[in-house]
């Protein structure tokens, strides 16, 4: 008892102390002065009549002019003082908090206190692009979501405040925060235990990619070493309400073997790891033999227009599961929506995935998976089953294109698109894959006309942005009335405001912007994790995945006068129609119109 009263001697003495009064908290810098003033109307109140009149002189200056005799005066005097230079503290105590409490907030200390938010940790150029997709899906879903955004740089912090632009992404609430990542306590002042999904973005203030992933795995450990945050993450999973976590690595294997390692708890996965090999360098690289490949997932990945959506069936009341239908049946009685494939979750907390199922019915405990604008358009009509017969003039595609490809650079590795074409055209796209050592080699006019008589298919302009743009502005800048020729170029590019200039300037290019479909990746794993193992089968040539029927030697002409028939002949091959590609090679998702169409978009699981 003692020692409790001779330490609350020593925080009151502290308190009264220059020092100790400074560094004291604004609350209690308040009490003190208030006490303070309290005791000066108490021990002031016998000379000026009554602790009213005492107090009336404190508070009020004006009432001086009341006080009578030469003690009220003087003692009144002295009391007036006190009042004007107790308030005055009281104002600056307040001003100074007001301060700090501007400057807490712009340099991002503050604390997150609600819940149900996305945390997106560090900052590069793909930030924007990710905040563009998170609005338009609040957008479409009309709420207002929160996002917090923690960054270990006060320099990033101020400078993304300052150029915050809130009418662009108006459907969120963003809080900017700042802090040592490396500490737990930094995560959990931003509620990372509530957060509904967890974005680790690869940092842009890092000088290399080697000391950007160390930081990002440091990161990792700083958090899988919480056993209670690890073990909420599994809990959540088991309940089949995962934490949507992702981290984002450079395309080092080795790192993502570690960061998988050191994420995944009873074989499960806590993490999806984003790496540049993995499902955008996959795109990339099937976007390099046909372009419609990046429109398809472009169009898949974004919030705005087509979705993979996973939907319980137990929606539709007139579906009984128990009746054991067949998907080549399913697949004709909703509409809405293309039905592509079942999914299920085991009891340990594992997603399991069926893409084109044809010939099995749902178990009772699948989720059906859909390609749909809208989830609620969703309606499901039973039908008669009709008979599948296979037509002789339809030929399945295989998933090894015969090309002739020309590629300029090694920004990214030719090795992804070997898998996409077959052996003829493998041997011609070595032969057809120029690296320069000196970059002035790219603008020789000897080069160019190797280009012109090379009689390629697609001509990839596979350099860093800076090579890439100066060639493409180069080869748009000569003259030439060949539109042929121009409309085989495709320019592989990274910054989102590269490719606004090149699409401005060269019509006829076509840009393949990796960044932008990374970023429409990372915020669709944010609100469903289960699409990582979705479009990490799209994207590879096992299993299924889309694939274009060419008009004329896949399917004859005479064959598209009817969707609804084309669906049927397509199912007996085991192949769902997604959609038709004009000429220009733009894609119309469940089209009804097939006037213009050169290709069929069908999800299959193809030949090889």
């Amino acid at each position: 008892m003692i020692r409790k009263l001779l330490q609350l001697w020593r925080y009151l003495r502290s308190l009264l102390s220059p020092d100790g009064f400074a560094q004291a908290s604004v609350w209690e810098q308040l009490g003190t002065i208030f006490v303070f003033g309290a005791m000066v109307i108490l021990f002031l109140s016998p000379a000026l009549g009554d602790i009213s009149t005492s107090y009336r002189i404190f508070a009020d200056p004006s009432s001086f002019a009341d006080a009578e005799g030469p003690i009220q005066v003087f003692f009144g005097l002295v009391q007036m003082i006190f009042g004007l230079v107790l308030f005055s503290f009281i104002v600056s105590v307040l001003s100074a908090a007001l301060v700090e409490l501007v400057a807490n907030i712009k340099g991002g200390k503050l604390p997150y206190r609600k819940g149900g938010h996305i945390l997106i940790v560090n900052h590069n150029v793909k930030l924007p692009l990710i905040l563009d997709e998170f609005n338009m899906r609040a957008q479409r879903k009309d709420v207002v979501e929160d996002v917090v955004l923690l960054c270990s740089e006060p320099e990033i912090v101020s400078n993304f405040h300052e150029h915050l632009d809130t009418a662009r992404w108006s459907h969120l609430e963003i809080y900017i925060r700042q802090g040592d990542l490396l500490s737990f306590s930094t995560f959990e002042r931003q509620g990372i235990m509530k957060a509904l999904a967890v974005v680790i973005l690869l940092p842009d203030h890092v000088e290399d990619e080697f000391a950007a992933d160390n930081y990002n795995l440091k990161l990792l450990t700083t958090l899988v070493n919480k056993p209670e945050f690890f073990q909420h993450l599994s809990d959540c999973q088991k309940r089949h309400q995962p934490v949507k976590c992702s981290v984002e690595l450079s395309g080092d294997t080795h790192c993502r073997d570690i960061a998988l390692s050191i994420t995944t708890k009873d074989a499960v996965p806590l993490f999806a790891v984003i790496t540049p090999n993995d499902v955008i360098g996959h795109v990339i690289a099937r976007a390099m033999v046909d372009v419609v490949y990046y429109n398809v997932f472009f169009e898949a990945l974004s919030f705005e227009g087509t979705n993979a959506l996973f939907v319980d069936p137990a929606r539709f009341g007139a579906l009984d599961i128990a009746q054991q239908v067949k998907f080549d049946q399913l697949l004709f009685e909703f509409s809405g929506g293309l039905l592509i494939g079942y999914s299920s979750v085991d009891s340990d907390g594992r997603f399991h995935l069926k893409l084109c199922p044809f010939g099995e019915a749902p178990a009772p405990s699948d989720w059906l998976l859909f390609l749909t604008e809208d989830a609620d358009a969703l309606q499901y009509t039973p039908q008669e089953a009709q008979a599948l017969v296979p037509h002789p003039d339809i030929t399945p595609p295989s998933e090894q294109s015969r090309r002739q490809l020309c590629v300029i650079g090694d920004a990214w590795k030719i090795g992804p698109v070997m898998r996409f074409i077959d052996t003829q055209s493998q041997d011609f796209l070595l032969k057809s894959h120029f690296v320069f050592d000196r970059p002035e080699d790219y603008f020789a006019p000897e080069f160019q006309q190797t280009l012109r008589a090379g009689g390629y298919d697609n001509i990839i302009i596979n350099l860093d942005d800076e090579l890439g743009f100066r060639l493409t502005m180069l080869l748009f800048a000569i003259p030439e009335n060949n539109k042929a020729f121009r409309a085989k170029f495709v320019t592989v590019l990274k910054d989102p405001q590269v490719e606004k200039l090149l699409n401005e300037r060269a019509i006829h290019c076509k840009t393949l912007l990796s960044h932008k479909l990374a970023a429409k990746y990372i915020a669709q794993l944010s609100f469903q994790k289960s699409l990582e193992i979705l479009f990490t089968e799209l994207t590879f040539p096992e299993g299924a995945e889309f694939n274009l029927l060419e008009v004329g030697t896949h399917i004859p002409q005479t064959l598209l006068h009817s969707t609804v028939d084309l669906k049927h002949l397509l199912a007996a091959h085991q192949m769902i129609y997604v959609g038709i590609v004009d000429a220009e090679k733009r894609i119309f998702l469940n089209a009804t119109d097939m006037t213009n169409a050169q290709q069929i978009l069908a999800l299959s699981k193809g030949t090889v």
